[in-house]
Order: C-alpha cells, then sequence, then structure tokens
C-alpha cells in the first residue's frame, strides 16, 4: 500500500509540473492533507497537514465576498458514511483566494473523490488552476455585452433583463418598486447644432448625474439615444420618489450659448409605482411611458406619475419593447473612458469655443466630483481675469468677484509649483503659514492648479477646488486633470493669439477704411482687385474684388499703359507718378508698391489720393 501511495504522489508532482496546477489530497480516515511542493510558490506558506477538515478557511484564504462551496462539500462526505451518488463524486469549484502578494485571484478547483472497495469515501483529489487572466477576460466581455459603450449604464437589453428578473422574484412586504422613465428635452437641437462629439459629452455627463442620483442597489440604464430608464428599489413612501423625481428635474437643467441664441436641456419624466399598477415589466413600461408624454405634451421639464385617469397621449409610441442589441456608432468609445479623447476632439471641431470649454470643465468637475474649475488668464496690463468658471451644485460663483486680479496676488502659489507647472495641496489646513492665510476665509479645502505657459512665461492658472473635505489627490487624477488643463492651456493661447490677430486685422482695415483716398491691393500679372478700402467702394462701386483693375478704376478694355505697377521691378519697390482717368475725368496722385501677400501671387499696393481736391484747396 505504502508503494502505491509513492506511486500515486509521484505521478501527482509530475502532472502538476506538466499542467502547473497545484494538487491537494485529502485522506478522509485520517482527515490528514498533502499538497503538492508548488503549493508553496503560490500561497506563502506551507499549509498544515493535520485535521484538515477544522481548518479549511486558514488554509485557503478564500475571498469573504465568495461561498464557500469547498467546505460544504467537505462537510456532507464527513456526513455520509454510506455510498455516494454518482453526482457527487466529482465537483468543481471556482472561487478567489488570497496569495502570497496579499491579493485575491480567481481559481478552479477541480475535486474528485474516491470510494474504497466498499463503497466509502476514503480519498479526495483536487487540481487547483490559476484563471485569474482568463476571468478577467471573461468578465470584460461580459462588461461590453452589457454595458451602453457611451454612458456605461447598463445598455437597452441589460437593464430590462435585469428588471424583469428583479420583478419576477422580488417578493419584499410592504415596499414600493418606481418605475422611471427620463427623457431629455432639447437634446437633438443641442446634438444638431454643436456636433454629435459634444452631444455625446452631454448624454455622458447627463448619465453620469443619473447614476449618482440612485444607489448601486437601483438598476440604471440606457435605452435610447436620449433616453434612460430607472428601477428605485423598495421605496416605502410615495414622498420619497417624488423627492428623488424632483431631484432629477433640477440636476438635469443645462443651457449652452452659441452666438447669441440658448439652447436649453431638461428632462421629462414618466413613473409608474409597482405593485400598486403591475408586477410586469411590459406593463409598467407602457404605463410609465403614457405618464412620459402626459409631461411632454403639458410644457416638459417636470414628472408625473401614471394613474387610472390618466388621459391618453396625443401620440403613437414607436419604442419596441424587445431585448434587441442597438449597434453603436463604428468606433464610439466612452468619455468616462476616454477623456482626453473626447476633450481633444471637442475643442478640435467644436462650431463655438467657449461653449466648449466651459461643457470640459462641467464632464471634468463632475466625473471627478470637484466643487469649482475655473480658468484664470493674464491681459495686457498684467492683471489676471477668471474668464472661465464651472460650480458645483451649492458651490457659489467667484467670477465676478475675480477680475483684474493683481498680478502678484495671482502668482501667490507659483514659487511652490512644481517642474511641470503643478501645484498639489490635499489639505489647506496643512499648509505654510505664508499660504495657509488665503484661505482663513475661504471655503477651499484641497487644491489643484497647473501653470498655463506660453514660451515660458506664465500666461495663467487652470484650478480645480474641492469644498467640502480635505482630498488625496490620486495619481490618476492628477494626470488627467494637468493633462486636461494642458490641452485647455495650448488651446487658448492659441484662440488668444488668433483673437489678437484678428483684432489687429479688423483694426487695420479699420483704419484703412477711415484714409481719404483710394486704396487697393492687386495682383501684378492678372490685375485682379483683391481688396479695396471704403473710399474706393464708395466711389468705384462695391463689385470690385476679383475683376480687373483697369475695367473698374480706369474704366478701359485692357491694361492701362501709364499704370504706376508697370515702373516696378525687382530693384525698384515703389513707384509714384499723376494720373488722369479721362474716362472718370479724374486726376490722382498713384503711389505703387511691391508687398509680400503670398507666395502665389505678385502683389501690390496701389494708394492713389484725388488731386483734384488739393487744387481747389491751393
Amino acid at each position: 500500500m505504502k508503494k502505491l501511495r509513492q506511486f500515486d504522489m509521484e505521478s501527482y508532482r509530475i502532472l502538476a509540473e506538466l499542467s502547473k496546477a497545484i494538487m491537494f489530497e485529502w485522506d478522509i480516515a485520517t482527515d490528514r492533507f498533502y499538497v503538492s511542493s508548488n503549493w508553496k510558490l503560490k500561497f506563502g506558506t506551507e499549509p498544515s497537514s493535520e485535521k484538515f477538515s477544522h481548518h479549511i478557511p486558514q488554509i485557503f484564504g478564500m475571498h469573504p465576498e465568495d461561498t464557500d462551496e469547498l467546505t460544504s462539500y467537505i462537510e456532507n462526505i464527513q456526513n455520509n458514511n454510506a455510498i455516494i451518488e454518482h453526482t457527487k463524486y466529482y465537483k468543481k469549484i471556482e472561487v478567489r483566494l488570497l496569495t502570497k502578494k496579499h491579493a485575491y485571484s480567481w481559481f478552479q478547483l477541480r475535486l474528485l473523490l474516491r470510494c474504497n472497495a466498499k463503497g466509502l469515501p476514503e480519498r479526495v483529489f483536487c487540481m487547483i488552476t490559476d484563471i485569474n487572466l482568463q476571468k478577467k477576460e471573461y468578465e470584460k466581455l461580459l462588461y461590453r455585452a452589457q454595458i451602453d459603450v457611451l454612458t456605461g449604464l447598463y445598455n437597452k437589453a441589460t437593464v430590462q433583463a435585469m428588471i424583469i428578473d428583479y420583478l419576477r422574484k422580488s417578493r419584499l412586504q410592504n415596499k414600493n418598486q418606481a418605475l422611471f422613465i427620463i427623457d431629455i428635452d432639447g437634446f437633438k437641437e443641442v446634438n444638431d447644432h454643436f456636433g454629435h462629439l459634444f452631444g455625446d459629452a452631454v448624454i455622458s455627463d447627463l448619465a453620469h448625474c443619473i447614476q449618482n442620483s440612485f444607489r448601486k442597489s437601483d438598476i440604471v440604464g440606457r435605452i435610447g439615444g436620449d433616453e434612460f430608464i430607472v428601477l428605485f428599489k423598495n421605496i416605502t413612501t410615495e414622498e420619497l420618489i417624488v423627492k428623488k423625481a424632483q431631484e432629477l428635474i433640477k440636476l438635469l437643467q443645462r443651457t449652452y450659448n452659441s452666438n447669441g441664441t440658448n439652447y436649453k436641456v431638461s428632462a421629462s419624466i414618466g413613473i409608474v409605482i409597482s405593485p400598486l399598477y403591475g408586477t410586469h415589466f411590459d406593463d409598467l413600461f407602457q404605463k410609465a411611458d403614457h405618464a412620459l408624454y402626459y409631461v411632454k405634451e403639458h410644457g416638459k421639464n417636470n414628472f408625473h406619475f401614471f394613474h387610472e385617469n390618466l388621459p391618453d397621449p396625443q401620440y403613437i409610441s414607436t419604442r419596441t419593447l424587445e431585448i434587441t442589441n442597438a449597434k453603436n456608432r463604428p468606433n464610439q468609445k466612452a468619455f468616462h473612458e476616454n477623456v482626453i479623447e473626447y476633450i481633444f476632439k471637442i475643442l478640435y471641431r467644436s462650431q463655438d469655443a467657449n461653449v466648449a470649454i466651459n461643457l470640459i470643465l462641467e464632464m471634468i468637475g463632475r466625473k471627478y466630483n470637484i466643487s469649482r474649475t475655473f480658468i484664470l488668464e493674464k491681459n495686457a496690463r498684467e492683471e489676471y481675469c477668471n474668464t472661465f468658471e464651472w460650480c458645483n451644485e451649492g458651490i457659489v460663483s467667484l467670477q465676478s468677484e475675480l477680475q483684474n486680479i493683481d498680478k502678484a496676488m495671482a502668482e501667490k502659489f507659483f514659487a511652490h509649483f512644481d517642474e511641470n507647472g503643478i501645484f498639489s495641496c490635499d489639505n489647506t489646513n496643512l499648509l505654510p503659514a505664508e499660504l495657509k492665510i488665503y484661505f482663513k476665509k475661504s471655503p477651499v479645502k484641497a487644491l489643484l492648479e497647473c501653470a498655463m505657459l506660453n514660451d515660458g512665461i506664465t500666461a495663467g492658472v487652470i484650478g480645480f477646488e474641492c469644498h467640502h473635505h480635505p482630498r488625496l489627490w490620486k495619481n490618476e487624477e492628477i494626470e488627467v486633470l494637468s493633462f486636461t488643463a494642458e490641452i485647455l492651456s495650448v488651446f487658448l493661447l492659441k484662440k488668444r493669439a488668433f483673437d489678437k490677430m484678428k483684432r489687429s486685422h479688423m483694426q487695420a482695415l479699420e483704419i484703412l477704411d477711415y484714409i481719404d483716398s483710394f486704396i487697393f491691393v492687386i495682383d501684378k500679372n492678372t490685375h485682379e482687385i483683391l481688396f479695396a478700402n471704403k473710399k474706393s467702394l464708395d466711389v468705384f462701386g462695391t463689385y470690385q474684388l476679383g475683376k480687373s483693375c483697369y475695367d473698374f478704376i480706369s474704366c478701359e478694355k485692357k491694361p492701362c499703359d501709364y499704370c504706376p505697377m508697370l515702373l516696378l521691378t525687382e530693384s525698384i519697390e515703389q513707384a509714384q507718378k499723376d494720373i488722369y482717368f479721362p474716362k472718370r475725368d479724374l486726376w490722382v496722385h498713384a503711389v505703387a508698391s511691391q508687398i509680400h501677400w503670398d507666395n502665389t501671387r505678385e502683389v501690390c499696393l496701389l494708394h492713389c489720393h484725388d488731386i483734384r481736391k488739393s487744387d481747389i484747396h491751393s
């Protein structure tokens, strides 16, 4: 028998080495436990071989949230010394075990019971396989199948199946369930005007607010482009449902301004209570939908409960309740998982930069639970102004106060910025005395500031504040927030430079318009008029641009022989002469100057002064 045992154990050892599995054997009669040599490599300690059935939790270190199927299996064998049914000879268990790295990993235990000649339990053999990687991959696939890719909420098929399952299994006494259907009003106009990337960010923001408004135990999902569904579980009073609906109506209101036009977003909510008006999903959905469209037909931005006397809506629903997987746009990614990419795209494609920046500050603020996000920009007088700001609910805006701030005051923390231009404070009460004084009457408890640098010179600050309590800024948060600030900084600096150039251009045009002379920019080779100031347009006509100068100015059919542009050469950059236009009976002093326009044209500036007026005055 001993020889057979040695042979068995050696066989297990070889099998374990080949399969990289961990093997153990339990001798039922002696309650002794034998393991393969690689046990210690995975779990760090050599388990006790005595009284195995009494030490299972200590030996295996199971995750507290996992069901202890192994102990139940062992106890069942010990308590049944009769012949075991064939189905109990083999058992497979998946459980998380604590490894020597002090982390839980998924393992599969395949247990085989061997009986003696009398049919009584004798030994249990087990092969333990690390399935953590496969389990994680499976969970990822399951997550992708269940989750709406944009918002991170359950998708239509999953949320419907979960609610059906819960309603079928729920047998709670004296408790109500409330089914909410939430429809976003005005979203189509926002999506059409600002583009679908902006619309994606808005939907992601609203989804985040809806999810955070409910408990983890409630079921929240997205059932369409701008529609959401929630099962508010186990509610004792209708007042709690009313309070939750009022909270949602307030939270989901947004206004986006573009070129003086306001685009408003709000929510219409239909609610039905179960079991008062049913316990089946289809029935409850139709009734909540009925209440929703009652709201939409009576002004929107409100909620209403279904009841038996509710008038029928004046619409035909095109919704389908079948469980179907709606296809997402190709390569669509979730905002909450691809923040930086969305910020790039929103800024790059937005038609209104100010709206885009305000939206990004709001999205970042909500995602990372920040009280206030702001941008301070330095003006020409070296003062700082709060140009952009977003405040979370209950936070007082400071934008009107933070204008024309003295340079020294605005840059009070700059000496404490690191080499990357970042100042991070987890608790303002722990700051040095010279900095702490600035927060004596301030609600700010934690702060992250990022410098806006223009060729190494500070041009502004982008900041993130927490007002409710101190906050330990995580590395991932600092990385995303500082990178967001860097993107906004580059975009804003380029925008400001472009705006400045545009203002300079407009000022130059305005100056030219007020000069009491005819000013043209003309292509030397084609004689095409590329620019004309107000004076020349008033005198010669408003349809000159793109036409020939000799046609509009001198009323000739071909280029003029007396044109001063003919005097310009590589060595002569400016020429002037008095010219008489016989068909206009007009004397002018004309100055032609070669100027740089672009690399594809030879261009000159033609400045003509009416010398008849000079003669009159003389």
